[in-house]
């Protein structure tokens, strides 16, 4: 009678490599985990001819295989080699990173061939005395094993092994070679699997602690051992060769320009938050505070533990030719990443990777931050007026969050070794480094407000100087009369304070003063205050009309600012027009003489929708930003204003269905207002009703000059409905009518309405929506007074 039994097919291993190794770069530092979990100190990774599906060679100094480790633990899938005892190295005592027993299938999906040399460390493989641990040579062609065996335990062909007698006079460690590569890597494809790579491990500046010329006060986790290992850890160093060399390091410098240091340690029942200010910093706010926060841990028993350091920076980190190297490197190795035993876990930090919802955040701008210490911290950090609004995207923070086996022990990996499972675990984790990154905004806001205290204070007292030194000299005059030498003053009776002020413009008091000090017989004391009280008002109306300009001219700028932002969505439109022209000149090279002329046609045509992007904003930009836009504030036809904003939005509007009709009067005019600001205006306008259509809509402004002489403006449009009476929240800063990314006109910042109001109310005016006209679901009113007087 036949044995009935289960078997493997051999495209088990096509399978397994597949599912459990998402990508190239995590298949690469699985084979080098395996090093590690053999005590190699160094491991060497070369890449040769990568572009043409060459070879990549790993070599470790570590403690190698015997024939038998080979037979029971390499060709053995999901084997339990090192599921006994403490899972443990023997030597260093390093907690193994490996747990499936599968990471030698990374090699079946990074290559078709697989060359395996491998000499036992005598000191770890001891047998009996009449026997010497031999090593072993290997070669494994995978199509060949998978095409010509049908199970595994059948499985001859494609496997070649010989057992190395003499390992004695060899160097222990093991060597993979992996050839015939099943990728060809390009150049965007290689640079994405080095950065990858190259972070395999934790940059040597964010496990040790900052310096003194750094930051003021101790670090809060001091030197990190990402690992769990013996104390007789040499360390576990990568070095790459060939194809796959790393280039120059640029932590230092990049950490050099980092304005805050976040430190966390929630290794405990409590969870410590040491944020400081750089040097950096501090020398630029003299009053920049440092923090230490305290709560408790929300999981204390089960975890997750960790250690966490995190550097932030503010701005820009430059144009010149080393900040463009900085900025490149922090694109590739920027970001908050996690690492599990010293190895990091993707794709956490990575380019594209929100994991901490910070590029989210930083887009939507929330006021506030609900942060809750009141029971454990001693350190009170007052939330701040609209602190959200200074949140940061990831490319401003560089840092690690360092997990051990030990403590992620709650944290359940994804079955391709990428990430972990978004579970309630994950979301403590995730919470407790968001709560850090919270605080450090939360603290940058309080430096900033109390900056702008103390600048005001200055302010105050560089006035009060003024005023003193030009009375000095009267107080000091010999010839002035002394109180002995003065008749008694009479008592006068203390006056309540009157029950209203009344604001006047400051020409008007100036004025009144010029008269008052021209009184005759006015007595000394009080021309002398006069004198004061005029210094006073022409120096408050010399800053009055400087702010007036400056205020005008950066609201401007804000609102060029938000085409900015939407210029940023067509500047990749006008990328794969560039890329398009590009292919299309390459065909041209082997193109036949018909293919050519329609090759040259599409050409034409990607060259001319180039011209009129870019076209299109300079017309624009020039319009707002040109000397005649801001030179003098004059009046303008209503026809007039809107046809740099309707030149703008055409191309958008035509391929999206969306009709414009003009109804201005064109004999009327607005104020006397610079054009620029009119121009900021209507662009605001139309761009809103565009986003709110969508698509297959209608756009109707509308103007004319009514009865009292206010000149109208309306723009009524067939996209989404505004309530009426939640219509005011729409003016407020951050607060956007649009949620969803426009491709061409940018995600709403919800500025582009306030910067309208603001501009509006200098000239005595109002916005507000209003009903629209039948057929219409939105409409937006401006009023604007006949004088345009400023406000």
């Amino acid at each position: 009678m036949d044995e009935f039994r289960f078997t493997v097919d051999t495209h088990l291993f096509r399978e397994l490599g597949e599912l459990l190794v998402g990508r190239d770069s995590t298949a690469l530092i699985e084979l080098i985990k395996n090093a590690y979990d053999a005590d190699a100190t160094r491991v060497c990774v070369r890449g040769d001819n990568l572009a043409n599906s060459g070879s990549i060679k790993i070599s470790d100094d570590g403690n190698g295989m015997t024939d038998d480790v080979f037979r029971e633990a390499f060709l053995r899938i999901a084997g339990r080699y090192k599921e006994g005892g403490s899972r443990r190295s023997p030597l260093y005592g390093r907690r193994y990173t490996g747990a499936k027993g599968v990471g030698r299938l990374s090699a079946h999906k990074l290559a078709r061939k697989l060359e395996v040399i491998s000499v036992p460390n005598t000191d770890v493989f001891r047998r009996e005395a009449t026997d010497s641990p031999t090593g072993v040579r290997a070669q494994i062609d995978w199509d060949a094993l998978e095409n010509l065996n049908k199970t595994l335990d059948t499985a001859t062909n494609g496997l070649k092994v010989e057992v190395l007698t003499d390992p004695l006079e060899k160097v222990p460690g093991t060597t993979l070679k992996l050839s015939s590569l099943k990728s060809s890597w390009q150049p965007a494809q290689l640079n994405r699997f080095l950065d990858e790579l190259h972070s395999a491990r934790p940059a040597t500046e964010l496990v040790l602690p900052p310096g003194r010329n750094l930051v003021g006060e101790e670090s809060l986790i001091g030197e990190v051992n990402p690992s769990s290992t013996g104390a007789n850890d040499p360390g576990f160093q990568i070095i790459t060769e060939g194809d796959l060399h790393a280039g120059e390091s640029l932590w230092s410098e990049l950490i050099s320009r980092s304005h805050w240091l976040l430190e966390i340690d929630a290794t405990g029942p409590l969870v410590q938050y040491s944020i400081q200010p750089t040097r950096t910093y501090t020398e630029r706010l003299n009053n920049a505070r440092s923090y230490l926060f305290t709560r408790e841990h929300p999981s204390s028993n089960i975890g997750p533990h960790f250690k966490a350091r995190i550097y932030a920076r503010e701005g820009s980190l430059g144009t010149k030719n080393r900040a463009s190297e900085l900025i490149r490197f922090n694109s590739r190795r920027g970001g908050v990443r996690v690492y599990l035993e010293g190895f990091r876990v993707l794709p956490y930090g990575g380019r594209r990777d929100d994991w901490l919802g910070l590029d989210r955040d930083y887009a939507r701008k929330p006021r506030t931050f609900e942060i809750d210490f009141a029971e454990t911290s001693s350190t009170v950090l007052l939330p701040q007026e609209n602190e959200g609004y200074l949140s940061q995207g990831n490319d401003q923070y560089f840092g690690a969050v360092f997990l051990t086996a030990d403590g992620a022990e709650a944290l359940r990996p994804v079955v391709n070794r990428e990430g972990f499972v978004e579970d309630e675990a994950f979301e403590i984790l995730r919470n407790l480094t968001r709560t850090g990154i919270d605080l450090v905004t939360r603290a940058r806001a309080a430096n900033l407000r109390e900056r702008q205290a103390e600048e005001e204070a200055q302010e105050t007292l560089y006035l009060e100087s003024r005023l003193s030194s030009d009375t000095g000299s009267e107080s000091e005059d010999e010839s002035a009369p002394t109180p002995a030498d003065e008749a008694p003053a009479e008592e006068v009776p203390p006056q309540a304070p009157p029950k209203e002020a009344v604001k006047r413009p400051l020409i008007t008091v100036r004025q009144e003063l010029t008269i008052l000090g021209d009184t005759p017989n006015l007595p000394q004391e009080a021309r002398a205050q006069v004198e004061r009280a005029q210094i006073a008002a022409e120096l408050a109306e010399s800053r009055e009309r400087a702010w007036d300009e400056e205020r005008t001219m950066l609201r401007v700028l804000a609102g060029v600012g938000l085409q900015f932002a939407a210029f940023v969505h067509e500047i990749n439109g006008i990328l794969g027009q560039a890329n398009t022209v590009r292919e299309l000149a390459s065909f041209l090279v082997s193109a036949s003489p018909a293919e050519r002329r329609q090759i040259l046609g599409q050409l034409s045509d990607a060259v001319e929708q180039l011209v009129q992007s870019l076209a299109r904003q300079s017309s624009y930009l020039t319009d707002v930003v040109g000397p005649d836009a801001r030179r003098r504030r004059r009046r303008m036809r209503l026809p007039d204003i809107v046809s740099s904003s309707t030149q703008l939005l055409a191309k958008t509007m035509r391929e999206r269905g969306i009709r414009l009709t003009l109804d201005l009067e064109s004999t009327a005019k607005t104020p006397p207002m610079f054009p620029a600001e009119m121009t900021v205006i209507m662009t605001n306008l139309l761009t809103n009703a565009v986003k709110a259509i969508g698509s297959n809509g209608e756009v109707v402004v509308s103007g004319h000059v009514d009865a009292s002489g206010n000149t109208v403006i309306r723009v009524d449009n067939t996209g989404n409905r505004v309530d009426l009476v939640d219509s005011e929240r729409w003016f407020q800063p951050f607060e956007s009518t649009t949620t969803e990314i426009d491709v061409v006109l940018g995600q709403g910042l919800g500025l582009g309405l306030p910067i309208t109001r603001r501009i509006i109310e200098e000239y005595g005016g109002k916005i507000y929506f209003t009903n629209p006209k039948s057929g219409f679901a939105t409409a937006v009113q401006i009023s604007l007074p006949p004088r345009g007087a400023k406000v």
